[in-house]
């Protein structure tokens, strides 16, 4: 009898335990084929560069009484890129996250490890998602939740290992987000620092009889210069199955008495065409960028399809090699996604994208008025729960 009654305490333990502990996945292949790339426009007759990467990441997940720990494990690789009996020299594996969150009291969390960070629609912080290794910060992070959300984040590293081999992507950042949720209309604020940029700003939104509106403005300050980004963008619900969608964006260049707005640790992949011209690791102190779009969304069963049109221009002067004025027309793109959800676990993602060139952007990037940009991927996300 006694060993029965222990049995039964060591298997409710268990239960327990795993009760609060998960295990999932996330692998994400991913193909592209690109032809004109992030940084340089294409050539007449180059060839498409194609290649493979993929996203394998194990995530685990605890919680206990007042607290909660989270290890991300995470590998990124374009295949073929180590040798079929590698050794790890390749150094593909990565802790994408490691933090534990304490509940200090019914309303006050604290927060520290690596972890990723991600506010409102993610244009001024967000993890970059779409990127296969993502983005996560080493840092500590003090969360109050009441009448107001609050979220306080700092991270610091000292001169001497900064300048070191270990040097990350910044000295130090600290932020403050604040968010309140109203009846209509939610509203954010953030004040950001990254080294010596200073970004204040925030996010209205709102949903109202199937249109959905919402409104970005963020100033950014530097040495005694001053940018700006806004942002509006607004939906319809045309019918059950169509979706109509507009929206505008204008992001300050550099010039002799304005500051080239940077949108920091945005997930700027999701904002000005997939091809990725502007602000993905490109287009930083250049001539800035007034994006204009229209978008029409279509779901058919468990289709989801979205065709997206950008319009692109300089918001600064430009000049070509000769002196002469330039129109600043930036090109123009259009972008075709469709995702299926196979199960609840796999989806496939297809994306097609064409962009057409323009005089003002070859003088910022090259290749030929000619030359055909277009971009396309295809990709499969598996994200199995091993334990849940």
């Amino acid at each position: 009898m006694k060993k029965i009654i222990l049995a039964g305490l060591m298997m409710f333990g268990a239960t327990s335990i795993f009760a609060q502990f998960t295990v999932d996945a996330d692998i994400r292949p991913r193909t592209e084929i690109r032809n004109g790339s992030k940084k340089a426009m294409a050539d007449t007759d180059q060839k498409a560069t194609i290649n493979t990467s993929q996203r394998s990441r194990l995530n685990m997940n605890y919680k206990g009484n007042d607290y909660s720990v989270k290890v991300s494990l995470q590998d990124v690789r374009t295949w073929n890129s180590a040798n079929t009996m590698n050794n790890g020299s390749e150094n593909n594996f990565d802790l994408h996250e490691v933090w534990t969150e304490v509940n200090l009291t019914d309303n006050f969390a604290l927060k520290g490890g690596r972890q990723e960070v991600s506010y409102d629609d993610q244009r001024i912080m967000g993890a970059v998602g779409w990127a296969q290794q993502a983005r996560s910060h080493d840092m500590g992070l003090l969360k109050y939740n009441g009448f107001v959300t609050a979220h306080v984040g700092f991270a610091y590293t000292s001169d001497a290992y900064t300048n070191s081999e270990f040097k990350g992507q910044y000295e130090y950042m600290n932020y403050l987000w604040l968010n309140k949720d109203l009846k209509k209309l939610k509203v954010s604020m953030l004040m950001l620092n990254k080294d010596d940029l200073t970004t204040t700003g925030g996010r209205l939104s709102t949903k109202v009889k199937g249109i959905s509106l919402s409104l970005n403005y963020y100033t950014q300050s530097q040495d005694d210069l001053s940018g700006s980004l806004l942002g509006f963008d607004g939906s319809y619900k045309l019918f059950e199955k169509v979706n109509l969608g507009v929206g505008y964006e204008s992001i300050s260049g550099s010039d002799e008495e304005t500051l080239a707005f940077a949108p920091v640790f945005g997930t700027n992949h999701k904002f000005n065409g997939f091809m990725d011209l502007f602000y993905v690791g490109n287009h930083g102190n250049s001539v800035g960028l007034n994006d204009t779009y229209f978008s029409l969304g279509y779901k058919l069963n468990k289709l989801k399809m979205k065709m997206a049109y950008h319009m692109f221009n300089a918001v600064s002067e430009m000049t070509n090699e000769a002196g002469d004025v330039l129109d600043g027309n930036l090109g123009s793109e259009i972008d075709l996604a469709f995702s299926y959800p196979f199960n609840d676990d796999i989806t496939f993602g297809v994306v097609h994208s064409i962009y057409t060139t323009t005089e003002s952007m070859q003088s910022l990037r090259g290749g030929d008025l000619d030359g055909t940009n277009s971009y396309s991927y295809f990709e499969v996300s598996i994200k199995p729960k091993f334990l849940n």
